[in-house]
């Protein structure tokens, strides 16, 4: 059977395209320290290009049998999140993002190429095994369209935050550390969805949410003490279409669709006098 040179052409750009789009979690820090990154990312890989080989070789895509938990990448092949965390831990000499409860994760995602682009979405799995998800908000995201497209920040590092609810714990123990999270963060590009997850560990070293203040302590606080402020979000989330890729989340439902910014507004105390 014989192909013509233009079909031949076309069959290879066709493939390309599947993986033209990248973006890797190279950094992340925890709102009470510590640092890390995405598993699966290499800190070896250059970052001044856009090619497949070698500038891709260590973005995550959420394809496949992992596409539902932490994926995959073009060099290691499916992340094992044990194994992903041990080598995160290896390369930043034993620590991972610290977190709080009500705090934030701050991470900079290095866009390969067009497709690397936002906005992206991410989610947090209190077990740490990268299989029960549920969505949290971003408060700083990163410009592109709705297919995660944006040509002019290929090849930048940019930033990415994602706050941590009020009332999470991490229950996790992975690569020998307790108190282990695992966020989540993907945009929704075509021939992706591409992003990464990254284990953090709870600060207070119990894996759970900080106990409320009894009304006793709150009454000797001294007269004038600021107050605690209180969130607000009245920004309109546009809506992203992509193709569904069926999350499963820790009430027990499969979602279809596109995985929205959810903002949580942590319950208030009030003291009768």
């Amino acid at each position: 059977m014989h192909f013509s040179t233009s079909f031949i052409s076309f069959a290879l750009l066709a493939s390309s395209q599947l993986v033209a789009g990248h973006g890797a979690i190279i950094k992340a820090t925890g709102d009470q320290g510590g640092h890390g990154s995405a598993i699966g990312v290499d800190p070896s890989t250059p970052r001044d290009g856009t090619r497949r080989n070698p500038f891709q070789q260590d973005s995550t895509r959420f394809r496949n049998a992992a596409a539902d938990q932490c994926g995959e990448t073009l060099s290691g092949g499916t992340n094992d999140v044990e194994t992903g965390t041990a080598q995160v831990l290896a390369q930043t000499g034993g620590t991972l993002p610290q977190i709080s409860a009500g705090g934030q994760v701050m991470m900079t995602l290095h866009q390969v190429n067009a497709d690397g682009a936002g906005p992206y979405t991410c989610m947090i799995d209190s077990t740490g095994t990268g299989t029960q998800w549920t969505p949290i908000q971003v408060t700083q995201n990163i410009d592109g369209n709705r297919r995660g497209n944006n040509r002019a920040t290929s090849t930048m590092d940019l930033p990415l935050t994602a706050a941590i609810p009020a009332s999470q714990t991490c229950t996790g123990t992975v690569a020998g550390e307790s108190n282990i999270c695992m966020v989540r963060c993907q945009n929704p590009a075509r021939a992706g969805p591409f992003g990464g997850c990254v284990p953090v560990q709870m600060a207070d070293g119990n894996g759970t949410a900080a106990a409320a203040p009894s009304a006793a302590s709150l009454a000797t606080t001294p007269t004038g003490a600021a107050a605690a402020p209180t969130l607000t979000d009245d920004e309109e989330e546009e809506e992203i279409t992509r193709r569904p890729t069926g999350f499963i989340f820790s009430n027990g439902f499969r979602s279809r669709c596109s995985l929205l910014n959810i903002v949580s507004a942590a319950p208030g105390i009030m003291v009768l006098g």
